[in-house]
């Protein structure tokens, strides 16, 4: 690992499904939680499950491209400061998710600018101290129920032209 993943908690999980870091292009915000510590000295965090998957070249009987390596993604990133979130709504589309290590540039404590650059719905920038994966799980958009329900896929959505 070379890339940001390497500065990233438990990112081996994530690469482990996709054989590399994914870029998150059309991910899917299902959930975000601000929280802070409950003992000690308390930090405002930011929780955040993405549906994240891989788009194929191979067409389905529908007419729609084949997607693999759906799992749902659990981020945490802890000790959020100049925080910036905007339309969170029914469905939540990236464009991409960018972790850049600010480290370099930074006195304080802060290691990590985030950017979740919205394609569709939630828009967030923040920085952070530090940027964990805690669960990869396997899911299946519409089966696994256990979530907030989402939008469905529209017709026309990953159809070729």
């Amino acid at each position: 690992m070379s890339g940001i993943e390497a500065k990233i908690k438990n990112s081996n999980l994530l690469t482990q499904v996709f054989g590399r870091w994914p870029s998150f292009h059309d991910a899917e915000v299902i959930s975000m939680e601000l929280f802070r510590n409950a003992g000690g000295v308390s930090q405002p965090n930011l929780r955040s499950k993405i549906h994240v998957f891989e788009m194929t070249s191979e067409i389905d009987a529908q007419g729609f491209y084949v997607l693999k390596n759906n799992v749902l993604v659990t981020f945490l990133f802890g000790g959020i400061d100049e925080s910036f979130v905007n339309g969170f709504n029914q469905q939540n589309v990236l464009w991409g998710l960018s972790i850049a290590d600010i480290s370099p540039r930074q006195l304080e404590r802060l290691q990590f600018e985030v950017n979740f650059a919205s394609s569709f719905g939630v828009q967030a920038e923040f920085k952070c101290s530090n940027v964990e994966i805690e669960v990869v799980e396997s899911y299946i958009p519409g089966v696994d129920d256990d979530l907030p329900r989402q939008t469905g896929t529209r017709p026309g959505a990953f159809k070729p032209s």
